[in-house]
């Protein structure tokens, strides 16, 4: 079996109520989406998505995406794609670096893999060792005075894992803590989505005036040196997220007692084969891990779950629905309770592959292709 052609889609997801909020004022409203097809001369196609949530996340952009596949596309034309060591071998020899512009074509290499093996995708990466994903319970800042209501809603939900995406601001962000961390169950935690927003002292701060809130903060400094101050200054965990981008990066963090729990993010490590690499390290060193991407629709979140699926239980923190945040689906295959609530169960289909058939009058006209 050969790569014979990629053809290339792009499509915006609307964001839902107004956009998506980050640290230092920034705002999403619309996400620019690449989704690719990957075609075999035998005839199975697998699809595959990347979407870096804007250009000023990470070091990584939509345009720079479909940049890249213009060198990665004719380089992996005549690659046999079950053999995904040497697909992500091609792609680095065609283009150094830019993991997150590979993501797509590793995901469409692995949907064909499984559609080959008749199997779902979770079997080729461990195998289903957790039925149901529970997402976890998401609250934006706007709604602190809805907390007391929502809360009971996202518990009953299933939700037992909660998170808010901080402001920056000292003030803001710990009377966000103190409200949930008021409404809690005992066996509840709270993560802090910092993404880099807090300088080392306000967040060692922001950790002492929090007290006994269970709570872990996400990535509470831009470079890992702060994020390593911060862990060794602090009594609540600390989770890395954007400074983690290979095996040596985890590895540093771990020999430094720097790291408690991981934010697996595919798009950002390059695609599921590296994202299983890392996620399997986490096993071992008993790290445990949120799986999530950057952003997407559903051909995303099915590789999100196809790998939460296939994490230990007892280091599988909770999967991320990157849909719930979309107004538009662009395809159908993933199982959900109550979309657009967040804190339900989400689990991926158990058809071979990825388990996602696109809406095609979604994606439109090709934006490129390569034969």
């Amino acid at each position: 079996m050969r790569i014979s052609g990629i053809t290339v889609y792009q499509v915006d997801l609307p964001v839902r109520d107004g956009g998506f909020r980050q640290s230092g004022g920034r705002v999403w409203r619309t996400l620019d989406s690449t989704i690719v097809r990957v075609d075999t001369d035998e005839g199975v196609s697998g699809w595959g998505e990347a979407c870096p949530f804007g250009p000023n996340y990470v070091p990584a952009f939509a345009g720079g995406v479909r940049a890249s596949l213009g060198l990665l596309g004719p380089a992996l034309i005549g690659v046999d794609p079950v053999g995904l060591l040497a697909v992500n071998r091609a792609m680095d020899e065609a283009l150094y670096g830019h993991g997150y512009a590979k993501t797509a074509l590793d995901i469409a290499c692995w949907d064909i893999a499984a559609r080959v093996a008749g199997r779902p995708l979770c079997d080729l990466l461990g195998g289903r060792l957790i039925e149901s994903n529970n997402v976890g319970g998401f609250f934006a800042l706007h709604q602190i005075d809805d907390v007391p209501h929502l809360m009971p809603l996202l518990q009953e939900a299933g939700a037992e894992q909660f998170e808010f995406k901080a402001s920056g601001d000292t003030a803001t962000d710990l009377a966000m803590i103190q409200a949930i961390g008021a409404a809690m169950r005992p066996h509840d935690r709270l993560k802090v989505d910092v993404n880099e927003g807090w300088r080392v002292d306000q967040a060692i701060l922001i950790s002492k005036r929090a007290g006994d809130v269970a709570c872990i903060f996400e990535q509470p400094c831009r470079t890992y040196e702060e994020c390593r101050a911060v862990k060794h200054a602090i009594d609540h965990p600390v989770s890395l997220d954007e400074c983690v981008h290979t095996v040596q990066d985890l590895l540093r963090a771990h020999a430094d007692r720097a790291i408690d729990q991981l934010n697996l993010k595919i798009g950002r490590i390059g695609g599921l084969t590296r994202s299983r690499q890392m996620r399997d390290l986490c096993v071992t060193l008993g790290i445990p891990v949120y799986i999530q991407d950057t952003a997407g629709s559903e051909f995303n979140a099915a590789s999100t779950m196809h790998l939460a699926h296939s994490t230990p239980p007892h280091l599988m923190i909770h999967a991320w629905d990157c849909t719930n945040m979309n107004t538009i689906e662009t395809g159908r295959g993933l199982v959900r309770e109550d979309r657009g609530v967040a804190g339900t169960v989400m689990r991926a289909s158990g058809e071979p592959g990825l388990g996602v058939e696109p809406f095609m009058d979604i994606l439109g006209a090709p934006v490129a292709e390569y034969r």
